[in-house]
């Protein structure tokens, strides 16, 4: 590890002072493989549906629920438990929206958030929904909604003990596009035998009796997030329930190309940022100034391609004002 080390990153008499992860061959072959991976790993997934059937729409909602507990347990919060029921009510949240094409708490029916959650067969305490649409990276939608206070309030409340996440494709305004949906809940006394075992967990949130807050960001494309929350009981019935399970390694990339091409072109930065450095305080006489050029733009070609990525995955958001329909305020 050492010799192969020295080989590529240090100039001695033994590579002629010609590191070889400075040279051309190396140099040609890592930009390759960059432009490869931002291809196939980020641009095909996030402008077509390939992420839709075989990506994002396979994991999103294991990996959204991780991302929202990561977020609690930043602030010494109590994880969430996932909650197959709640996974239920969020699944077919989404895919009500999806199907008959609105993006709201509210469907055109008039059928509330709450409505799903009961026809799961799930008896709630406390519950609140957020929601989010154009999204291509799993990761986007946690922080937009974390950026929000109204939307972060309904991850990090102290209130709510399991969470629940469904997503669902369809067309929004003519436009393919995935919608998601997440519920946070606190099941009643008498049913939490049905759920997750519950971690009580000191909070100074207030209970909301028979309110509803209806909390909205919306981008034009490709991004929007809606959140809303209320404490309620309601009549239950039974549907059949999907196990929860565990999104893999690959699945996480998957879910998360933005992200996940991030680190590999972070990595990649670092492997050449360290060669030019060593480079250069090593061979401080007498320099190859084709192998400063090599990483230069090796560099260049990487910088350029962050800015990038974040325009495709944030184009056009728009932030707006947040509506609450809480009893307390009216």
């Amino acid at each position: 590890m050492i010799s192969w080390f020295k080989k590529h990153f240090v100039p001695h008499e033994g590579n002629e002072h010609r590191p070889h992860i400075l040279r051309d061959s190396s140099i040609r072959n890592i930009v390759a493989i960059v432009i490869f991976l931002e291809i196939f790993a980020f641009l095909i997934p996030t402008l077509t549906r390939i992420n839709m059937e075989g990506g994002m729409a396979a994991v999103l909602p294991g990996v959204l629920s991780a991302l929202a507990n990561y977020e609690r347990q930043s602030q010494n919060l109590q994880t969430l438990a996932v909650n197959p029921i709640l996974n239920q009510a969020a699944e077919m949240k989404a895919m009500d929206m999806a199907t008959k094409g609105y993006f709201a708490h509210t469907s055109p029916e008039g059928k509330t958030p709450w409505y799903w959650l009961e026809k799961a067969g799930y008896r709630y305490q406390y519950a609140g929904e957020n929601l989010a649409i154009n999204f291509s990276d799993s990761k986007d939608v946690a922080n937009a909604w974390m950026e929000s206070s109204t939307h972060k309030a309904n991850i990090v409340k102290g209130n709510y003990t399991e969470i629940g996440t469904g997503i669902a494709s369809g067309l929004y305004e003519g436009r393919e596009t995935i919608f998601v949906a997440q519920v946070y809940a606190n099941p009643l006394a008498e049913t939490k035998t049905q759920s997750q075992p519950v971690k009580k967990v000191a909070s100074s949130a207030t209970r909301q009796e028979n309110g509803e807050v209806e909390n909205i960001i919306i981008a034009a494309e490709p991004t929007a997030v809606l959140g809303a929350e209320a404490a309620n009981t309601g009549e239950a019935e039974n549907v059949s329930i999907k196990p929860v399970k565990q999104p893999a390694f690959w699945q996480k990339f998957f879910a998360s190309p933005r992200s996940a091409m991030n680190a590999i072109l972070f990595a990649a930065f670092g492997i050449i940022s360290l060669a030019l450095l060593l480079y250069i305080i090593m061979k401080a006489r007498q320099h190859h100034l084709d192998l400063i050029a090599n990483g230069l733009i090796a560099l260049a070609v990487i910088g350029v391609i962050f800015p990038v990525n974040h325009y495709w995955s944030h184009k056009n958001m728009v932030i707006t004002q947040s509506l609450d329909y809480s009893i307390e305020n009216k």
